[in-house]
């Protein structure tokens, strides 16, 4: 705080003043005394003293304004430590102010104690809660109790001078958060401690339901376990069972066949529904068994290349139907982190579909490459083939959710799934967009992640 400089005038001007008046006033004051006691005139005493008495008038009047001089500095001092005393005090009353609304604006109940553990101060939530206890041992005015509370956790603050934390639950299932903390002066010495006391009931009731809620949640985990395991089982005992009966039926047909029909075209023609019929049944059981698969499949993350395992995917397409003329582009060097056997998957429904839909196509065409949508990196395959119809879109991931008729190009109706449920375990997502007669486009995104 800057003070003001103050002179002599400012200080103890009227002082000074009446003094150098007195020292003015002495003079003829002496000449009356001399011309009293002794001969001759005020007059002549004023103006013509001998030079003896004006010396020792001169060194009176030089004594009196020495003394006056060191009164009025004495004075000066004073009025300016009452100056400073004064705005101390006002400073002091601010700061005290402030702090006050400070502590009121906390939000936590909160008191002062002394060493003695001795209420100094509570903020106004403090007394709501607790009651006005100013000037009281907290262990008396809190707990009816003659001594220190055992483990009181402002007497273990100024033992070592940290702050503690401790967690009370009052009868009402009220729960409370107790911390305390010292207070030291200066040079470091502990003073008193300050006890802030938070409600922390709305976070003890909000943890204890989510402990709840995670016990519900394990709890249906291992059902869900138990039953997925049990459907797993299942789905290998019945696709076992059936296809047993499926070879059985295969197996008949051909021996039908070969026995009685191999030179008969009427025979091979009524049979071979059968044969289709049998192949079609296992397809669609592998198709099954693994979308019920992917979303049990353990993650093996890697750096896979996209283009070449698309061109490996081409090459057996090729080879399965040598017969066809179709022209594949692909963008070559594209990499990505995932699952290699799942992208596989993904690659063989979406090219494999893309085959298929353009088997009446005079020139068809499929294109596999990227590009980026609302700043995100998507992937693409493309076709010139049948396409669908946009207001159906919604069915196209749907699985047994044809959006041809099984004859016009056959299938299992649950790669579309696939892909999705594969896609989604890569944290990405795919869509479709097409128009019949015109081909169709399928997207797919994947999460964005940094090879080891």
């Amino acid at each position: 705080m800057a003070l003001k400089r103050l002179s002599i005038p400012d200080i103890a001007g009227p002082s000074f003043l009446v003094g150098l008046a007195l020292v003015i006033l002495s003079w003829p004051l002496a000449a009356a005394l001399d011309a009293y006691f002794e001969a001759g005139g005020f007059l002549e005493q004023l103006i013509h003293p001998g030079t003896g008495k004006v010396v020792l008038r001169l060194l009176f009047m030089g004594i009196q304004l020495a003394f006056i001089l060191y009164i009025t500095r004495i004075v000066g001092k004073y009025r300016q430590q009452g100056v400073q005393l004064k705005e101390a005090l006002q400073d002091a009353e601010r700061e005290k102010v402030l702090a006050q609304g400070i502590l009121e604006a906390v939000g936590d109940a909160i008191s002062m104690q002394d060493l003695n553990l001795e209420i100094v101060y509570q903020n106004q939530l403090h007394k709501d809660q607790m009651g006005a206890h100013a000037g009281e041992r907290c262990y008396q005015a809190y707990q009816q109790k003659e001594d220190v509370c055992p483990g009181c956790h402002l007497a273990r603050s100024f033992l070592d001078g940290q702050s503690h934390r401790n967690e009370v639950t009052t009868p009402s299932n009220k729960f409370y958060e107790i911390i305390s903390t010292p207070l030291h002066d200066p040079s470091g010495k502990i003073v008193a401690g300050i006890e802030a006391v938070r409600d922390i009931t709305a976070r003890k009731l909000a943890e204890l339901k989510i402990q709840k809620m995670n016990g519900e949640l394990e709890l249906r985990a291992l059902e869900l376990s138990a039953a997925n395991r049990e459907l797993e089982t299942f789905s290998y005992s019945l696709s076992h069972d059936l296809r047993s009966y499926i070879t059985c039926i295969s197996l008949a047909q051909e021996v039908l066949v070969l026995r009685k029909g191999a030179h008969d075209p009427d025979l091979v023609q009524m049979v071979k529904p059968i044969e289709d019929s049998c192949r079609g049944m296992k397809e669609l059981i592998e198709a099954m068994l693994t979308l019920s698969q992917l979303s049990r499949q353990e993650m093996r993350w890697e750096l896979v290349p996209l283009s070449e395992l698309a061109l490996q995917v081409t090459l057996q397409l090729r080879q399965h139907d040598l017969k066809r003329c179709v022209e594949v582009s692909m963008l070559p060097g594209t990499s990505v982190m995932g699952d290699r056997q799942l992208l596989k998957i993904v690659l063989e429904n979406l090219l494999g579909n893309a085959w298929k839909y353009t088997g009446k196509t005079s020139l068809p065409k499929i294109e596999f490459g990227v590009t980026e949508r609302d700043g995100v990196r998507c992937y693409f395959v493309r076709d010139n083939g049948a396409g669908f119809d946009m207001a159906k879109r919604e069915k196209l991931f749907l699985p047994f959710e044809r959006l041809h008729s099984a004859r016009e190009f056959p299938g299992t109706g649950v790669g579309l799934a696939t892909v999705q449920r594969a896609v989604q375990r890569h944290g990405g997502e795919v869509w479709g967009e097409g128009e019949p007669g015109k081909g169709a486009c399928f997207f797919f995104t994947l999460e964005e992640r940094r090879g080891n």
